[in-house]
């Protein structure tokens, strides 16, 4: 293309220097134009921290994590945004909220990719340790646990906020989601950090990657399917308990 636009424009050069017949000239001209649009490359295009909507995020915050020594940027959201997004998470049939004994990281990693589509840059929250923590399908016990985060700026305060629709029915703060997940006296904290949202489990918590990794998107989209299923089933059971049926 750059060999294209060379020649072209050297033929408009010498064709005008020779007084050529003007509209040959014109003609050329619209060529070259319509070559240099043709070949115009979008910077943004498989750009890891490019995709922000004007209409959707004000700007980037960098939230520090001290435990991986990770500095990580993320989209800054009104109040009134967050809900929305969190709300068309929520509706996403294929990420499987309806099973919260497992697979937190599918999740949150299915959810980082659907943001990055409504052009959010999202990180990813996780605590580690010994956690109790009660569901919708009862108490269950885990040894790490994590969710998206982004910052929500509120009465001017930066607030890093987690969306996370296997816990809560709305966006909370870190520290709201933190305090849940460290209710129950048997829970016991060894670990807390935050990562890209490229990240996919505890394993890669120090791990300085760019995009998403083929592997893991693979593994995510098996996980969330077979606990989509597992929820199912899970729903369909209490529905006939509650009946009194077996």
């Amino acid at each position: 293309m750059i060999r294209c636009l060379l020649v072209c424009s050297l033929l408009i050069f010498n064709l005008s220097s020779l007084q050529a017949n003007d509209l040959l000239v014109d003609q050329l001209k619209t060529f070259n134009s319509k070559v240099q649009k043709a070949g115009a490359l979008d910077y943004k295009e498989n750009c890891s921290e490019c995709g922000l909507s004007e209409n959707q995020t004000d700007s980037l915050y960098t939230l520090y994590s001290a435990l991986n020594k990770k500095s990580v940027k993320l989209s800054v959201l009104t109040e009134g945004r967050a809900i929305e997004v969190f709300n068309k998470l929520r509706s996403d049939e294929d990420i499987p909220f309806n099973y919260p004994l497992d697979g937190c990281y599918a999740r949150a990693h299915k959810m980082a990719m659907n943001m990055d589509d409504m052009g959010i840059i999202s990180g990813k929250a996780f605590i580690e340790g010994d956690l109790y923590v009660n569901t919708k399908l009862g108490e269950v016990g885990w040894s790490y646990h994590v969710a998206s985060i982004v910052i929500v700026k509120k009465n001017g305060k930066m607030i890093p906020t987690v969306i996370d629709p296997a816990l809560f029915n709305h966006p909370v703060s870190y520290n709201e989601w933190k305090t849940l997940l460290l209710k129950n006296p048997n829970s016991k904290m060894v670990s807390e950090y935050f990562t890209k949202r490229f990240n996919f489990d505890p394993d890669t918590r120090h791990a300085d990657l760019l995009d998403y990794a083929e592997d893991d998107i693979e593994s995510m989209n098996q996980i969330n399917r077979s606990n989509g299923r597992l929820g199912e089933m899970l729903q369909m059971t209490q529905k006939l308990n509650a009946k009194g049926l077996k």
